[in-house]
């Protein structure tokens, strides 16, 4: 199957179990710190109310990510348990739900991937060489006094204390 078409002709009233896999490139993901590695599961069930189809049920994709922290490659699969969509039928014979249930795994993508949250976590420790640890706590810069009475900003102070100065 390389989309989900759903005919509404062929529709029962009272639904219809959908389950099946789509392909992976149906992501259309750039070359970079995601990739997909499976195809998109479902496990749905379609039914048509009025004017307005309702599809629920489950999604399931598996994704190469890169980790934010350490810059590892780690597997996560994208479970979404719990899925709802709705699309406006009008005079269509057929409802294509791949690009809406390809969004709906994209928006549940991790915005800060961390190799601890994968499938099989594993620590995400920063390497210690790239931390800053034997940098001073002091520096050797001097802080210049404040200059008193700088007419530029005069104006501005008496904005804040219309008494004048205190």
């Amino acid at each position: 199957m390389n989309r989900l078409v759903i005919d509404l002709g062929m529709l029962p009233e009272k639904g219809q179990q959908l389950e099946d896999e789509l392909p992976p490139e149906i992501f259309e993901l750039p070359e970079g710190e995601v990739k997909s590695l499976g195809p998109l599961s479902f496990n749905l069930h379609a039914q048509r109310f009025g004017d307005e189809l309702l599809v629920q049920g489950a999604l399931s994709a598996p994704f190469e990510f890169q980790c934010v922290r350490t810059l590892q490659r780690f597997k996560q699969t994208i479970t979404l348990p719990e899925t709802t969509i709705s699309f406006e039928i009008g005079i269509l014979g057929e409802i294509d739900a791949t690009d809406s249930l390809r969004e709906e795994v994209l928006l549940n993508f991790p915005a800060y991937p961390k190799c601890d949250e994968g499938d099989k976590p594993v620590p995400c420790e920063i390497d210690p060489q790239y931390l800053a640890v034997d940098k001073p706590v002091e520096d050797d810069v001097e802080v210049p006094p404040a200059s008193q009475g700088d007419s530029r900003w005069a104006a501005l102070d008496e904005l804040d204390n219309p008494d004048g100065p205190s």
